[in-house]
């Protein structure tokens, strides 16, 4: 995807720390960050309209509108800005013209247990609540079945509030096998919501 003068200004850093995820050899790739409190603050108004899933797929502006339409409430000016940097970044890393977008304000755990996806790129970033767990680990979908959460040998990775992730999947070319192994944070069914951004290569999934 092509990037005008403006965008080139927001992703070019952003693409410098992420697109060694690209590389022979290496599943993950995180972009640690700070959060504006301008968009901190204006995310109480979508997250009292909670829980909710929106998904939409089309080049990143049609997209972008499209999830906004399905939101509980207006998406805050700070964070439509930055989920549109971020379908860009990712719309570039892909080679793609086109994303699948989904936000989702989520209660509890998610996808508590650990696992790799059938996807060949995946970007992920939380918005309210703790971020994704990943293990600095080979093996991909298999291993990550045979894992026992009480018995690690290892802490996980977790990223922050805001941080960004691109996650190799086990569908990326020559990647089988060995597919990131992550899950959603512990997080109690009673705790605040978590908003989560998910971005995947178009025609993985059935159209929203």
């Amino acid at each position: 995807m092509s990037l005008d003068h403006r965008q080139e200004e927001t992703a070019l850093p952003a693409l410098a720390t992420l697109g060694p995820v690209l590389r022979e050899g290496v599943n993950i790739a995180t972009w640690r960050r700070a959060l504006p409190l301008s968009l901190l603050a204006g995310l109480a108004p979508l997250l009292a309209g909670g829980p909710f899933v929106a998904v939409a797929e089309d080049a990143p502006p049609a997209a972008l509108r499209r999830l906004a339409a399905q939101c509980p409430a207006a998406l805050p000016a700070a964070l439509r800005a930055d989920l549109m940097a971020l379908t860009v970044i990712f719309a570039t890393l892909a080679g793609q013209d086109a994303v699948r977008i989904r936000l989702e304000a989520l209660q509890g755990r998610g996808c508590h247990r650990w696992h790799a996806d059938a996807v060949g790129l995946r970007l992920l970033c939380t918005y309210a609540g703790p971020g994704t767990e990943w293990l600095d680990l080979t093996g991909g979908a298999a291993l990550a079945r045979r894992l026992d959460p009480a018995h690690l040998l290892m802490a996980p990775e977790r990223l922050g509030t805001g941080d960004v992730a691109v996650l190799k999947g086990e569908a990326w070319p020559g990647n089988a096998g060995n597919g990131c192994i992550h899950r959603s944070p512990p997080n109690p069914e009673d705790a605040p919501l978590r908003l989560v951004l998910c971005l995947d290569e178009p025609g993985r999934f059935p159209p929203p």
